[in-house]
């Protein structure tokens, strides 16, 4: 966590903070996308993954889809699951700096299911 000057009243402000303390503004520090990506494979392509940004239900992967979630700088929690399963799969943080796009590829193990994370900065 790194202190950051609010864009709007340049009060100094952590650089994941909500909004600031000073002037209210939401996203102080900025914001950045992060992309996630479901690899495409013939395996469980079918069954839909569950995906959940920090505790927060984001969406459904299918097999060669991918979807931009709007994040405020700083380390976020990506967890996965396939939906038959009910279950959140896998989790990893991933650290999202000011200004990047970070790019998290998911790949479902074709034995059981759970997912593994790669990232790469777009």
């Amino acid at each position: 966590m790194a202190m950051v000057a609010c864009r709007e009243c340049e009060q100094q402000v952590s650089d994941s903070a909500r909004s600031c303390p000073q002037c209210g503004i939401d996203s102080p520090g900025g914001v950045t996308q992060l992309e996630i990506r479901r690899v495409s494979k013939i395996t469980g392509s079918l069954v839909p993954m569950a995906v959940w940004v920090d505790s927060e239900h984001v969406g459904d992967l299918t097999s060669g889809k991918s979807f931009l979630v709007t994040v405020t700088p700083g380390v976020h929690r990506v967890e996965c699951g396939l939906q038959q399963r009910g279950n959140k799969g896998a989790a990893q943080e991933f650290d999202v700096p000011v200004g990047r796009r970070l790019v998290v590829v998911v790949s479902p193990s074709k034995w059981n299911g759970k997912p593994s994370f790669s990232a790469e900065f777009a």
